[in-house]
């Protein structure tokens, strides 16, 4: 039985109508720019009245997930930037495993560097430089450095040159820095693992200036590999105090 016949039978109804509409258009049973089904389809096969129905519409609207036209609600064409968020927003950190989350951030990190080797400029081998110098400061006195590490990676995708891996990353930033919180944790969880956020960052960085787009990428995985460690270790530990 598909989304559209399961009858709803508890909560309010306009709300389920909502997160069922949004479960369809997610999967690409109803896309971009389609005709919704009538309200009298729409409401036989949710079970529901058609004053709930147009309630739910109305709302969708109201959030610019759909758009009227001559009465019938359609599907509303996404912005790239809508499409990416949707997406990114639709993965939680728990759900899905931070592991599984790190592989993509990964390939991006070690697409973006590459890129950014080619084409970073002055200024912005500057403003990175600043981002790490206030990440060592704020580490040696305790904090964690965490917005000054986000603040360099979302350099790089800046000096990839490339807007939209930019907007792909900047947009899923969020989801990316639970892998960084984490893997703070995984550090913390093990007795004498050294931080080396500051060296790996001032490395990668100078790989940059010199534009050694192999050198670069390879810093970066190993950046990144250690992160994945990290996580590991924190997994482990976690494994075992349940035990």
């Amino acid at each position: 039985m598909g989304t559209r016949d399961k009858p709803i039978k508890k909560g309010k109804l306009s709300e389920i109508v909502v997160e069922r509409l949004n479960a369809q258009i997610r999967s690409g049973e109803l896309k971009s720019g389609e005709k919704l089904p009538t309200e009298r389809a729409l409401a036989e096969s949710m079970g529901v009245s058609r004053t709930v129905i147009r309630e739910a519409i109305r709302l969708m609207v109201d959030k610019n997930i759909l758009e009227l036209r001559n009465g019938r609600g359609y599907v509303r064409q996404l912005t790239f930037d809508e499409i990416v968020t949707n997406i990114c927003g639709s993965i939680v950190p728990g759900q899905i495993s931070l592991l599984e989350i790190m592989e993509v951030r990964t390939v991006l990190e070690l697409y973006i560097v590459k890129k950014a080797a080619e084409n970073i400029t002055e200024q912005q081998i500057e403003e990175l430089q600043e981002s790490i110098d206030k990440m060592d400061q704020l580490m040696k006195e305790g904090d964690k450095g965490s917005v000054e590490e986000s603040a360099f990676h979302r350099g790089l995708a800046e000096a990839a040159g490339n807007s939209a891996l930019k907007s792909i990353y900047v947009l899923c930033e969020e989801l990316f820095n639970s892998t960084q919180h984490f893997t703070w944790k995984g550090v913390q969880s093990v007795h004498g693992a050294p931080n080396t956020a500051v060296a790996d960052h001032q490395a990668i960085l100078d790989a940059l200036k010199e534009h050694n787009a192999n050198r670069a990428e390879l810093l970066m995985q190993a950046h990144m590999d250690y992160a994945k460690k990290n996580l590991e270790r924190l997994y482990e530990s976690r494994n075992q105090k349940a035990e």
